[in-house]
């Protein structure tokens, strides 16, 4: 049994910057800093990481009250920005649709979320692209600051909602950054990296990817790789 555990901004989605956007307004209106993630690096981080940092640029406590206060402040405009019309590339991205639908088949155990996204914000942005109702289950940015602690969390989660998971090896982590592959063989799980995101195929395989796509169009040789690969009984170690 496989638990697929998916990424969002660059894989599932792309949300015409509304995250970043929504967040740099967040601290505009509560600490008067405008244009505040300038420099702040997002791919592949949780929104924690992200808020600790700038915190941290303008000599502010990260306290989990302050943290708390600008998450909430940020989803409220993240729900305002999603709706708004921009240049930037917004939308389901190739092949994701089509590919949920295909590991959702009859017997299928629930697909999982696994983001840096806060959990509000990821319901935010998939709600708004009807993704949301797909996931049963996830580990969010609310959870830890560094993303490699969010596949324990991620198959606690998948537990709870009864998927019989043996293994972390069973844990497909699907995501389009070093980071996700990082986060992945952090704990052994498998790492498929997908290039729809800022980095390329070339990039995603130095990183270690245990499988490198282009878009999520290419399914034939994502379930040949599943079935083919050794993945349905390996069992790999966790690796720190």
């Amino acid at each position: 049994m496989h638990l697929f555990l998916f990424d969002i901004d660059g894989t599932l989605i792309q949300s015409g910057r509304a995250g970043l956007r929504g967040m740099n307004l967040a601290f505009e209106r509560l600490y008067g800093h405008r244009q505040a993630l300038d420099g702040v690096p997002f791919a592949g981080r949780t929104d924690r990481a992200i808020v600790r940092q700038v915190f941290e640029k303008f000599g502010y406590d990260a306290t989990d009250q302050e943290i708390t206060k600008l998450r909430d402040a940020y989803c409220e405009d993240l729900a305002t920005e999603i709706l708004r019309p921009v240049a930037d590339p917004s939308g389901i991205l190739p092949g994701v649709e089509r590919l949920l639908d295909r590991l959702s088949s009859d017997g299928a155990p629930p697909l999982g979320l696994l983001t840096g996204n806060f959990a509000r914000g990821a319901a935010i942005k998939l709600g708004h692209f009807g993704l949301f109702k797909r996931f049963r289950f996830g580990a969010f940015g609310d959870d830890h600051v560094d993303r490699r602690d969010l596949v324990p969390v991620a198959i606690a989660a998948a537990r709870g909602a009864g998927v019989d998971i043996e293994s972390p090896g069973a844990a497909i982590v699907i995501g389009d950054t070093p980071l996700d592959v990082e986060c992945a063989h952090a704990h052994g799980a498998r790492a498929v990296a997908v290039a729809t995101g800022p980095f390329s195929t070339a990039q995603l395989a130095r990183a270690g990817a245990d499988l490198v796509l282009e878009t999520l169009e290419d399914q034939e040789r994502l379930l040949e790789w599943i079935e083919g690969s050794g993945i349905r009984q390996e069992k790999r170690g966790t690796r720190h």
